[in-house]
Parts: structure tokens; C-alpha cells; sequence
């Protein structure tokens, strides 16, 4: 079996994993049993009996899937038992918000990095690596509170001091009541689902309409035959979705486009005739934008 495992990568999937060692299981959180090795990969644990793997493929595996050092020390963490082993945690009516943060390449320096940019916030009740990727920080609310561009700020100055790069998602306060972990679950699977998209950082106000609206859109046979029957190319998707990020104003959408406002105008001018939704009036920029996602 060893011969199989020395093609494995940090980067190897799952699937790949669970084919080469049938034995092995898989789980959200690390067994607490030296009898068992727990890896972390893709946000999960990867679990398999030490018994049976010999000495050459435990220390293979740790090679490839290694636990940084605060990794190891899970336990020690409250908000981590809280958050996904779903351990009890005082109800207070103290806000705080989930910073989750994907790393977009493993780093020997990456809790040297989370430590660091800790430091940047005012007050950081806690941090740790779920995984070799994913992190997160867990801020409590104070007088002092970063906003998106504040935060991509820090974490660009980061990079190029410690050369990481990273995408995250800003969550949004709350009380930590009996709410918090469904509300963080739900924000865990919009990071997920979202996590190519070009913003490097991100909170849900900026994915919501699609988020809210995707399986109605997909459903509605009212708005399938609008897509067929406007026909959007790729040229007027930029257009509207420009359109709608400057909130109609047709000078800042030319400017960002850089295309002449006159000419932007006849483009949407055509549109109307051809199609009867004016791109000027919100409600039919709106629907045209959720059409095109």
C-alpha cells in the first residue's frame, strides 16, 4: 500500500485518500485517541486506526497532511469546541463575528501569519487553524470595528511580508445565544459556495442576492424564458452588472467601463428597443442582473 501513498500531495483530494486507505473515515472534527491518526484536509479530518498503517505510512501521511502547531492543540481552543464540536458555551450578550480565512497555498509561516494579523484587529477573542487552509479569527465587538476594505488592507500588507496570500469572509455580529453556531453554520457554507469569486474579501451582503435567489431563478419557468428570449451577451452582462454595482449612474458606469457615456447610452437605448426592459429604470436593471447570474 506505501507505493501507492508516495503520490500523494497536500493538495490531494479526499476521494483519492478514502481510495488508498477503504479503512479510513471521515469527520469534522480530530479524534481525541492515540490510537488513531487524525489529519486535517479540505476543512475536514481524515481518520484511520494506527494499527492499521505501518511506521513508514504514518510518517508519510504526516509529511504530506502536517497539523501546524496550533492544530494540535485544538482542545485548548473554546471558541473551536463551541463552534464545531457544538460544546456548551456561556450565553452572554457580548456580540461578536467569524472572520473565516482560506489560505490559497499551505505555508510553513501560516500560524506566524494568523498570529500577525490578530495583532491588527482591536480586540481578537480567539484564533486557530481548523486545517493546513482554514482559519479563522473570532472578533468581539468594540468601539474600533474594520470594515471590508480595512481588513483586505491588512491582509495585503501581510502578503507581502510573509509572501500569503488569503481570500475571507467578513461575518456579521451577533450575541453568542443559541443562534450563533446555526448562524455561523450558514455563513461556513456561503464562504464554501463562494470562494472563487473575485473579491478576495467578501461578506454576505455581496453574495446575498444571488444567494437568496439562485434555486428561485433556476425554478421559475417565467424567468428561464426571459433568459432565452433576452439573449444577454457577454458584453452587456458586464454592462448590467456594472450598471447595477454603480446603482444606475450611467457616468460612473462609463468611466469603470471605459467606454464614452454616449456610447453607453445608445447601448442601452438598443436594448430597450429590442427587449422592452429599460436598463435606467432599477426594477428592470435589477431583474436583468439576477438573470444574468
Amino acid at each position: 500500500m506505501i507505493h501507492k501513498a508516495k503520490g500523494m500531495t497536500s493538495s490531494m483530494e479526499l476521494k483519492e485518500l478514502m481510495a488508498i486507505y477503504p479503512h479510513s473515515t471521515i469527520s469534522k472534527t480530530p479524534v481525541e485517541d492515540a490510537a488513531y491518526l487524525s489529519l486535517p484536509i479540505n476543512n475536514q479530518w481524515f481518520i484511520i486506526a494506527a494499527s492499521k498503517l505501518s511506521e513508514s505510512e504514518i510518517k508519510l501521511l504526516n509529511t504530506m497532511l502536517p497539523q501546524s502547531k496550533d492544530l494540535s492543540d485544538l482542545s485548548k481552543h473554546v471558541w473551536y469546541q463551541y463552534l464545531y464540536q457544538q460544546k456548551p458555551f456561556p450565553i452572554t450578550d457580548t456580540t461578536y463575528r467569524v472572520i473565516q480565512l482560506k489560505l490559497k497555498k499551505e505555508s510553513p509561516n501560516a500560524m506566524e501569519w494568523l498570529t500577525h494579523l490578530s495583532e491588527l484587529f482591536n480586540h481578537i477573542e480567539d484564533f486557530f487553524f481548523v486545517d493546513s487552509l482554514n482559519a479563522v479569527l473570532i472578533e468581539k465587538k468594540s468601539t474600533i470595528v474594520y470594515q471590508k476594505a480595512d481588513i483586505e488592507g491588512m491582509i495585503l500588507t501581510l502578503e507581502s511580508d510573509l509572501l500569503i496570500s488569503a481570500k475571507a469572509f467578513v461575518g456579521s455580529f451577533n450575541e453568542a445565544n443559541q443562534n450563533f453556531i446555526a448562524y455561523f453554520t450558514e455563513e461556513q457554507r456561503i464562504f464554501s459556495a463562494y470562494s472563487r469569486i473575485k473579491e478576495n474579501v467578501f461578506s454576505f451582503q455581496d453574495v446575498a442576492i444571488d444567494y437568496l435567489t439562485k434555486d428561485k431563478i433556476e425554478e421559475s419557468q417565467i424567468m428561464q424564458t426571459l433568459k432565452e428570449n433576452l439573449n444577454i451577451d457577454d458584453e452587456l452582462k458586464k454592462i448590467i452588472k456594472t450598471l447595477w454595482l454603480k446603482q444606475g449612474n450611467i457616468t460612473s458606469t462609463s468611466k469603470e467601463l471605459y467606454i464614452h457615456r454616449n456610447t453607453l447610452q445608445y447601448r442601452l437605448e438598443k436594448f430597450h428597443e429590442r427587449t422592452g426592459f429599460s436598463l435606467k429604470d432599477m426594477s428592470d436593471l435589477t431583474l436583468c442582473y439576477l438573470l444574468i447570474h
